[in-house]
């Protein structure tokens, strides 16, 4: 062989390492290696744990080639994979377990990894690509601004700001301590958008993931506002953390422990998160004694943080700007409680107003509405076993959990 030709055979061989999404990286290297075992005129039937190849590969794959892969995680290892899939000419076939045996076929393939991970008998797949059947780019026929503007961004090279690694990463150490998974990055930049966060929350979580709100050391460093660096109430440096979790000025405090008497209602332990936890609220999962996960105490959490959080950090800010020229201005104790009521009551009947079917697929599943807030409502036992239905105001949080402070 020629060293020209040798040069274009080591173009044509390319290892399959640019994996990214750990999730589906399994499928996509057995479908790999599969293929490259088998020969081309060789029918293939694969049986696979969920639905993503079959719907990637067969089902979306000609929407997904149109947008150049926007949005996809492994998007270069499913390009290859589907340029070698593209020069078979026997029928490949994908489809999700169904039956017992074909579960147990993928439990062993399963305990075949893990003996080759302790052995160290893992091998590198290496896929023959026909530069030919290579697309590249998007189609520009189905091409839309919202589409473009989007992949020019990817395009784009992206600063990564010191702040925002330095809190990203305390938030994933804290949660990957505790997590049987590895939690990485863009799965926590996923979680801030769940449907269970209001749109300003959302907003709020992001900045605090950011470090992008003006607060502590932002001003240190400002000639003539040096003294905006300190709480004015306690004297300490006022960070997001003091602001959310330290500050002794009348919110604070309160506010967890009215939260904190809430998520007791729900039979679960609760403990005062900090900085860290009110970040990762909407990857937090909550298990039962024999390590069930209960969806319904999951979903309050995150709308009983988060909006915990998101009202401290309103009642600073309307503290120290809106009554900036009033020395010694805090809110009272009647006011923050009746904030509180009010924001988790509202809530509440939004979940309620949710459910119904003129939202479509947007609307809520009711038992999922009820399962969220049960044992949180005032007078429930004389409520009717679906209360979504009640066009009344008649629904309401008990008020128990919010009169009477338990700060320790």
């Amino acid at each position: 062989m020629s060293e020209l030709d040798q040069q274009t055979a080591a173009q044509l061989v390319r290892p399959l390492d640019n994996i990214v999404d750990l999730l589906t990286s399994g499928e996509i290297t057995a479908v790999a290696y599969a293929v490259q075992l088998i020969p081309r005129d060789v029918p293939i039937r694969f049986v696979c744990e969920s639905l993503f190849m079959r719907n990637v590969l067969c089902k979306d794959l000609q929407r997904w080639e149109d947008v150049d892969w926007l949005g996809i995680s492994n998007k270069l290892a499913l390009q290859d994979l589907i340029n070698v899939l593209r020069q078979r000419c026997a029928p490949t076939t994908f489809r999700m377990a169904s039956t017992h045996e074909d579960w147990n076929i993928i439990d062993k393939g399963r305990h075949l990894v893990k003996h080759l991970i302790d052995n160290s008998g893992l091998k590198t797949v290496s896929l023959n690509i026909d530069q030919t059947l290579q697309l590249s780019g998007a189609k520009l026929s189905t091409m839309s601004q919202r589409i473009a503007y989007r992949l020019i961004l990817q395009r784009r090279p992206i600063e990564e700001r010191r702040s925002t690694k330095t809190t990203i990463d305390a938030v994933l150490a804290k949660v990957n301590l505790n997590s049987d998974s590895l939690i990485t990055a863009d799965v926590l930049w996923k979680s801030i958008r769940n449907h269970d966060f209001r749109l300003p929350i959302s907003d709020f979580l992001w900045k605090c993931l950011h470090s992008a709100f003006r607060v502590g050391r932002f001003w240190a460093k400002i000639p003539g506002y040096e003294d905006r660096a300190i709480c004015q109430y306690c004297g300490a440096v006022d960070s997001m953390a003091h602001v959310l979790t330290e500050c002794t000025a009348p919110g604070q405090q309160e506010i967890w422990a009215m939260a904190g008497n809430l998520w007791r209602c729900k039979q679960a332990t609760w403990t005062k998160p900090d900085l860290n936890d009110i970040l990762s609220v909407g990857i937090r999962q909550w298990l039962s004694p024999k390590k069930k996960r209960r969806p319904f105490v999951e979903r309050m959490w995150r709308i009983l943080i988060s909006e915990a959080a998101y009202l401290i950090w309103c009642l600073r800010c309307e503290r120290t700007i809106g009554h900036a020229i009033d020395d010694g201005w805090t809110h009272s104790g009647p006011e923050i409680r009746a904030r509180w009521g009010c924001i988790i009551n509202r809530r509440l009947h939004l979940d309620i107003a949710m459910t119904n079917k003129r939202y479509g697929r947007n609307a809520l599943w009711p038992p999922l509405v009820i399962g969220t807030w049960c044992g949180t409502l005032h007078d429930e036992t004389a409520l009717p076993d679906d209360w979504t239905k009640i066009k009344r105001v008649l629904v309401g949080i008990n008020p128990n959990t919010y009169v009477t402070w338990d700060v320790g």
